[in-house]
């Protein structure tokens, strides 16, 4: 239990308790030990954000009044909406989780808006780097997709924190269990057609047999050092102007290149764009025989025009639904 403090602490050294934070909380163990655990450390300006995904009937709408329960019993302000998640997948041809990723930021920057506070603290903790760190290698990501998770991020007008990066699963379930908490369980997690969950409940085992040393460790590490080489990498990248010019482009090295589109893709607002979203773009670059458009996610699309690439974005947002 210590150790689970102690490495609480140390992340959130630089954000102190007297702040104002939002939190995500779906119901599950790992958001409602974070909540548990930054209110017994002194976080008592926290506001509790939950976003009912409307996918699993009654137990979407027991989840929510999980939440509001505990929310209320530590005295602190909740906010929820409904989103018809699966209905906004369709509209717009996003996977399910894509389209609930989505449905979550535009409802946690709501809640920043509505109570003048941009930053958020997510549960993301080890394992879950464990598995992106995978599933990003075998999907054959570059050094940003490798380094995993990062501890603190910017998407659009939030800061997201996650302070349980360096917690396992094994202690935040000791510390569920010391406190007697409950919480819900979500079937989807377990759910085999999700690959995520092949890779946590058939993949990893396998690799804990197999491995002589804590391969955990060694993923935790390497993702860490990746990090802050990326970081420098990234400093190089010069400025991004709202349009790209294709002549400056063609000038660059490959890999700063990539590097710049990526950015760029970030500043205008397309979401953890990968290796996928930044090669369409760079393939306005060939003039006469590539496209002069392509698509992007969000129904946005990028086009060459005399020598610039710009956007064009789609007016139209999800809709969630407000609660009374």
């Amino acid at each position: 239990m210590s150790d689970f403090i102690h490495s609480l602490r140390t992340a959130l050294s630089a954000h102190p308790p007297r702040r104002k934070y939002l939190i995500g909380v779906s119901g599950g163990r790992d958001s409602l030990v974070l909540l548990h655990a930054l209110v017994s450390l002194g976080y008592r300006k926290l506001v509790v954000c939950h976003l009912n995904h409307d996918l699993r009937g009654k137990e979407s709408r027991a989840d929510a009044a999980l939440v509001r329960r505990r929310a209320h019993s530590l005295k602190l302000p909740f906010e929820t909406t409904r989103a018809s998640t699966a209905q906004v997948a369709k509209d717009t041809r996003k996977s399910i989780e894509l389209a609930a990723r989505d449905l979550r930021l535009t409802f946690f920057a709501r809640c920043a808006r509505t109570h003048r506070c941009a930053r958020l603290f997510l549960a993301h903790h080890a394992d879950d780097q464990i598995e992106t760190c995978l599933f990003n290698f075998l999907r054959g990501a570059g050094a940003a997709g490798l380094a995993g998770i990062k501890p603190t991020s910017q998407v659009g007008p939030l800061t997201i924190i996650r302070p349980l990066l360096q917690v396992s699963g094994a202690d935040i379930a000791f510390f569920a269990k010391t406190h007697r908490l409950t919480w819900r369980e979500d079937a989807s997690n377990i759910d085999p057609a999700h690959t995520r969950n092949r890779l946590r409940h058939e993949i990893l085992p396998v690799l804990e047999r197999v491995m002589t040393t804590n391969f955990r460790t060694s993923i935790l590490r390497a993702a860490e050092i990746l990090r802050e080489e990326e970081a420098w990498m990234d400093s190089l990248v010069p400025p991004v102007p709202a349009r790209l010019v294709t002549r400056d482009l063609m000038a660059m090295p490959i890999a700063l290149r990539r590097r710049l589109v990526r950015r760029w893709l970030v500043q205008q607002q397309i979401f953890e764009p990968g290796f996928e979203e930044t090669e369409r773009v760079l393939s306005l670059l060939n003039d006469g025989s590539g496209p002069a458009k392509i698509n992007l996610p969000q129904g946005h699309h990028a086009r060459r025009r005399t020598g610039e690439i710009f956007l064009e974005r789609n007016p139209s947002q999800p809709i969630l639904k407000k609660l009374p």
